[in-house]
């Protein structure tokens, strides 16, 4: 058996890590990041503010921290290996826009308060940064698997149908669909979805 076994400390510190974080997730969604104090977290964790230093680090490395828990309550790990393990290229897109989909249905109102806050707040910025970058990484292993599988319209290169699809299926689109046009996440989904795979795949024969 490789690797050592995690001890009853190592569990522990790693459950108060988790819990400062949703903490930390649940006021910045209600307060925003600049209302929201490390003694703030602190209390809401039930934990003493060095513990979050030491935990977790600086509000800086907090905030940077949350889109291990954006991923983890989107189910990212899980959809993310669907999606590398698909062959059918509309099928590999509707199960990527279905990722995009769970991100914003289960963290939109985070996601909100980061991008409101990120042009005028670095720390914010460099989390949202780091957000987008795994937004388009994984977006463009999608679009150059396609690419690869020669099924893209002519014409199109895997970097023009990844930045077309991440812009598509990025926060603010869906903010505009489902808050602003007044759409479901369903009716989202669906609209995204058909747009995409008529925008991006060769037509069928």
């Amino acid at each position: 058996m490789s690797g050592r076994r995690l001890n009853r400390r190592d569990v522990a510190a790693a459950e108060t890590r988790r819990e400062i974080l949703r903490a930390a997730r649940r006021l910045f969604a209600e307060h925003g990041y600049v209302g929201t104090s490390l003694q703030q977290i602190a209390e809401e964790s039930g934990v003493a503010v060095q513990t979050i230093y030491s935990s977790v680090g600086s509000k800086a490395a907090l905030v940077l921290a949350l889109n291990d828990l954006i991923d983890e309550e989107a189910g990212v790990a899980q959809l993310g290996a669907e999606v590398s393990r698909e062959t059918d290229p509309p099928k590999m897109i509707a199960k990527t826009i279905h990722l995009t989909r769970q991100l914003n249905e289960r963290c939109g109102d985070l996601l909100q308060v980061l991008l409101s806050a990120g042009p005028a707040e670095p720390d914010v910025a460099a989390a949202v940064a780091d957000g987008m970058g795994r937004h388009e990484s994984g977006v463009s292993a999608m679009a150059h698997r396609l690419g690869a599988l020669g099924v893209l319209r002519a014409g199109t290169t895997p970097e023009r149908a990844a930045a077309a699809f991440a812009m598509m299926t990025s926060p603010a689109s869906w903010l505009q669909l489902t808050q602003r046009a007044g759409w479901t996440f369903d009716q989202s989904e669906a609209w995204l979805t058909e747009s995409l795979t008529q925008l991006l795949l060769e037509p069928s024969p």
